[in-house]
């Protein structure tokens, strides 16, 4: 995706409402698999553990490891990097500081019952389907997660899907690891990593059909 202003002012502020929205509602989905107290989803893995084990708010610590996605693919791409990916650090900090508010907004216990935090995990998995497929939609800037494995697959040509397989498998890892070096437990990664890795994709897909038209529609983007 790239930052296209063509289609009149009120269009592309429209699309910037709907990004701004997708953003929230999938920083929303992360807060409610943070409750479900059963593991984050993989992109937000990294973030996650780190914020645990260094004592650092979630939000924050989530702006700063997009943050540095955006530098890898600086590296990665170096001459091929346009200035304008710059701006994702942008979305980084806003995207952190949605979390965090979503984070205080969720602010009540972890509820003690397995099935309803398995309720939740699910939950999470569909508003995280939802955000994506909002933000998407605009078709403005992309996460930085999604802009490091674009920037991989401009590198290397592989195909996106692999790629993305590739991408959640080496976080999750990065994340185990982390907590088994700094606290000798794994925290963050549990049988809520691996449904949200295996649902929220095939639950954008459903989403796709029936909701893509009715956003379009909405936010008068056609």
């Amino acid at each position: 995706m790239t930052l296209i202003t063509s289609g009149g002012g009120t269009r592309f502020y429209r699309r910037v409402l709907l990004y701004l929205l997708g953003n929230f509602v999938l920083a929303l989905g992360v807060a409610v698999a943070v409750k479900s107290d059963l593991g984050i989803t993989p992109v937000n893995s990294i973030a996650f553990v780190a914020s645990r084990v260094f004592f650092i708010d979630h939000g924050l610590m989530t702006a700063l490891v997009y943050c540095g996605y955006v530098l890898i693919q600086f590296a990665i791409l170096r001459r091929e990097f346009h200035p304008s990916g710059f701006l994702q650090i942008g979305v980084a900090m806003l995207f952190g500081l949605f979390v965090s508010l979503c984070n205080r907004i969720l602010s009540f216990p972890t509820p003690e019952t397995y099935w309803v935090r398995i309720l939740l995990m699910l939950a999470s998995v569909v508003i995280i389907a939802l955000g994506i497929l909002l933000y998407l939609r605009a078709d403005l800037l992309p996460q930085p997660a999604e802009g490091l494995m674009l920037a991989i697959q401009k590198k290397t040509r592989w195909k996106l899907h692999n790629i993305k397989i590739i991408f959640d498998f080496t976080v999750v890892a990065v994340a185990a690891a982390l907590s088994l070096i700094t606290v000798q437990r794994i925290i963050g990664v549990r049988e809520g990593t691996l449904i949200a890795m295996l649902g929220v994709g095939k639950v954008m897909g459903f989403l796709s059909g029936p909701l893509g038209k009715k956003i379009d529609a909405l936010f008068r983007l056609t």
